[in-house]
């Protein structure tokens, strides 16, 4: 065996163009914890309080495959694969999906990356920063509208990078494969369309970023229906601390609910310094439809052992008002509606 792999090795490397070697390399995040939360829906319908392990807490728990080669010219071959897991379970997140957080393949050019398979969406990849808690999982503008942090099937996506701007658009044949008729279907090219623009700007101490997103309805009946988000962000730095402010507009005509809303943020990290890491934040819905109107004081604080492993504790107080129901992990009914919620979860993280 590790003959015949010496004589491919050699063959190739006599055969090859004079290129960079291509690379693969393997990662993944472990995120668990012990979490706390009270006003749980319970049997007798009057809450309780509740006391769980969880997985993906400030980081989605997942491990990846990332590959690039040097096509020469300024050309270079991409790919990822990335799949999410459950870490107290051990069961494949997403549905069940292999590769169910991301899956694509594409070209990098001196002019930008062009890749196809599934995404992130563009509100995750120029809105994150600007999150004081990056869309964790859990305890974060997340919990309020989970399409910040999106994925798509069937898309082409660009990114361009040119010094301090970055420009990104996304176009998705269809969002949803698993979802009946919610992807690509024959005479009605809107069916699960996504259609997406957006781009960030740093200069010195100051950043900024927005991005607008359209979905269309995911099966024939609602395909003319649409649902959109107009989203923008500033941060800047402060010596060791770190301001995000942020505003989400969606107008949709696809929920049944909360179809208009306003959704604001303001929040700051400060480096302590010694791997140590503070941060707070507000997050507030405005419903416009009506009187339910959640929102959310999030604390956390974490500390890094090293460049790959940190612990922290993050805990937070929904007020659910007009009798909404926002939990500290979003509206996945984990509160009783109309009833305020105190959340917190003390874990552990690896990357690796």
């Amino acid at each position: 065996m590790k003959r015949s792999l010496a004589i491919a090795g050699a063959l190739l490397a006599t055969g090859a163009p004079a290129h960079a070697q291509p690379s693969v390399t393997l990662y993944g995040v472990a995120d668990a914890g012990i979490e706390y939360l009270n006003h749980v829906p319970d049997a007798a319908k009057q809450g309780a309080s509740l006391v769980r392990m969880t997985s993906g807490n400030i980081a989605g728990s997942r491990w990846g495959l990332r590959g690039v080669e040097d096509l020469g010219g300024g050309l270079k071959g991409v790919f990822l694969l990335e799949g999410g897991m459950v870490l107290d379970s051990g069961v494949a997140a997403r549905g069940g999906r292999l590769f169910g957080r991301r899956a694509y393949v594409g070209l990098d050019t001196p002019y930008g990356q062009v890749t196809m398979g599934r995404h992130h969406n563009l509100t995750f990849d120029l809105i994150i920063p600007f999150d004081p808690m990056l869309f964790a999982p859990k305890y974060s503008s997340y919990s309020h509208d989970s399409w910040l942090a999106g994925r798509v099937d069937n898309a082409v996506k660009y990114t361009g990078n040119f010094g301090a701007l970055t420009a990104s658009a996304l176009y998705s044949f269809g969002i949803d494969a698993t979802v009946a008729n919610g992807s690509e279907v024959p005479g009605n090219s809107r069916v699960g369309r996504d259609v997406s623009a957006g781009f960030s700007y740093g200069s010195g101490a100051l950043r900024f970023g927005a991005v607008y997103d359209q979905l269309n309805g995911n099966s024939v009946a609602t395909a003319g229906k649409t649902e959109r988000r107009y989203v923008a962000a500033v941060a800047g730095n402060i010596g060791a601390v770190t301001i995000d402010l942020g505003y989400r507009r969606l107008v949709s005509q696809i929920l049944a609910s909360m179809t208009r809303t306003d959704l604001f943020w303001l929040g700051a990290n400060w480096n302590v310094g010694g791997g140590a890491t503070l941060t707070g934040a507000v997050y507030k819905t405005n419903d416009r439809t009506s009187a339910k109107d959640p929102m959310s004081i999030v604390l956390s604080a974490d500390y890094r052992f090293s460049k790959r492993t940190d612990v922290y504790l993050t805990a937070s107080y929904t007020l659910n008002k007009g009798g909404s129901a926002l939990s500290a992990n979003g509206y996945d009914g984990s509160v009783v509606a109309g009833a305020n919620q105190v959340g917190a979860v003390i874990g552990l993280r690896h990357a690796f």
